[in-house]
C-alpha cells in the first residue's frame, strides 16, 4: 500500500501537473514556438521521477540520468513506457543541443505518451488520480483559492456558463489581493496605480450626461482600462491572454444587495470544458506570476511596521556627495599629451 500523501509531495505533484499543462498549451502555438512543448514535457516527467523516488522512500546519492530512473525505480514498481520515453528524451537532446526542431507528429506523441504515463502510474503509487491532484495547491492568495475551488464545484456539474463566472471572480480578486491587499497595515501598494474609478463619481459621465462632458467620459474610460493593464503587467501577467480571458468569459456587473449577474448571452452558454480548462490554468499561472509580488508586500509591511508611529521624530541627512569629500581633480591642457 502506497504511503499517505504529505504535503510536500501533494506540492511536487501539482508542480508536475503544470509543467504538464504548460506543455499543452505550447504545443498549440505555430511552429517553431510549439517546440518549447518538449522540454515541457520532458520537466514534467523528469520531476515526476523525483517525486516518486521521494515518495517510495528509495535512497540516492544524486539525481540519476533520465532513463535510469527506470531501473532504480524497478525494485519497488514497474515503470510503464521506457522506450515512449526514451523517444521524447532523445526529442528533446535533439531541441536543446542540437537544434533540431520535433515535428508535429513528435510533439502530440509526446503529449499523448506524458499522460497516458501520468494517469496509469499516479493511481498505482500515489493512491490517487492526476486529474485530481490540484494546481491551486500552489497558490499563495487566499481568496483567490476559495474562488477558485468554488469554480470547479459548478464544472464538475458541466455548469461551465457559472464555473467561468467563478473564473472570472477568482482573477479579479488575485489583482485586488495586490492593488489593494488584505492587510490594511502594509500603506498604499505600489500595485494599485491610483483610486478606482467608479461609475458613480462626481461628476457623472454616464447617461444623459455623458453627451455634455464627452472629453471627461473618454478620460475615465481610458483611466478604467489603463488601471487594470498596469495592474497586471506590474505582476509578470501575460497581457494578451488576459485579453483571451476577457473577451471568452462574461463579463460580471455587481449589484447593491451584493450579487455578482452576468447576461447569459449564446456565447456563454456555448462555454465547453475545453475553454474552462484553459481559462482555470490561466488564472492558476497568473496567480503563480503574481506572486513574486509577495516578497515587496511583505517588505513594505516591514517597512511600515519599523516606522509607525515612532516615539521621537525622525531626523534628517543632506546628501553630502561623495564620502570623504569630493577628491580633487588633476588639471590638464588640451596641449598635454596623453
Amino acid at each position: 500500500m502506497a504511503p499517505t500523501l504529505n504535503p510536500d509531495v501533494v506540492q511536487r505533484l501539482a508542480y508536475v501537473r503544470f509543467l504538464y499543462r504548460e506543455g499543452i498549451e505550447q504545443s498549440r502555438q505555430p511552429a517553431p514556438l510549439r517546440s518549447r512543448a518538449i522540454t515541457s514535457f520532458h520537466d514534467a516527467v523528469e520531476n515526476y521521477l523525483g517525486t516518486v523516488v521521494q515518495h517510495l522512500g528509495i535512497d540516492v546519492n544524486k539525481a540519476p540520468e533520465f532513463i535510469q530512473y527506470w531501473a532504480l525505480i524497478k525494485p519497488e514498481f514497474e515503470l510503464p513506457k521506457k522506450d515512449s520515453m526514451k523517444r521524447l528524451n532523445d526529442a528533446r537532446v535533439a531541441l536543446k543541443h542540437n537544434g533540431t526542431f520535433p515535428s508535429e507528429h513528435q510533439i502530440e506523441q509526446a503529449h499523448r505518451t506524458v499522460e497516458d504515463f501520468f494517469t496509469t502510474v499516479t493511481p498505482k503509487v500515489f493512491g490517487v488520480d492526476f486529474d485530481s491532484i490540484d494546481m491551486v495547491d500552489l497558490l499563495t492568495q487566499p481568496e483567490t483559492v476559495r474562488l477558485l475551488r468554488e469554480a470547479q464545484t459548478h464544472a464538475d456539474i458541466a455548469d461551465y456558463p457559472m464555473a467561468m463566472a467563478g473564473l472570472v471572480l477568482a482573477f479579479d480578486a488575485l489583482l485586488d489581493h495586490y492593488s489593494a491587499g488584505d492587510r490594511p497595515t502594509m500603506g498604499p501598494s505600489p500595485f494599485k496605480f491610483g483610486s478606482k474609478v467608479y461609475q458613480g463619481d462626481q461628476p457623472r459621465v454616464d447617461g444623459a450626461s455623458s453627451q455634455t462632458n464627452g472629453r471627461l467620459k473618454k478620460l475615465s474610460n481610458f483611466a478604467t482600462a489603463a488601471q487594470d493593464a498596469l495592474r497586471v503587467i506590474s505582476l509578470g501577467i501575460d497581457y494578451p491572454s488576459v485579453a483571451r480571458f476577457r473577451i471568452m468569459t462574461p463579463p460580471l456587473y455587481g449589484y447593491g444587495d451584493g450579487s455578482q449577474r452576468f447576461v447569459n448571452l449564446h456565447s456563454v452558454r456555448e462555454l465547453t470544458a475545453d475553454d474552462y480548462d484553459w481559462a482555470r490554468h490561466f488564472v492558476i499561472e497568473s496567480g503563480l506570476r503574481a506572486s513574486r509580488a509577495d516578497e515587496i508586500r511583505e517588505l513594505q509591511e516591514r517597512n511600515f511596521q519599523k516606522n509607525w508611529n515612532p516615539q521621537e521624530p525622525f531626523g534628517e541627512r543632506t546628501w553630502p556627495g561623495p564620502a570623504g569629500g569630493a577628491p580633487e581633480a588633476d588639471e590638464v591642457s588640451v596641449f598635454d599629451e596623453v
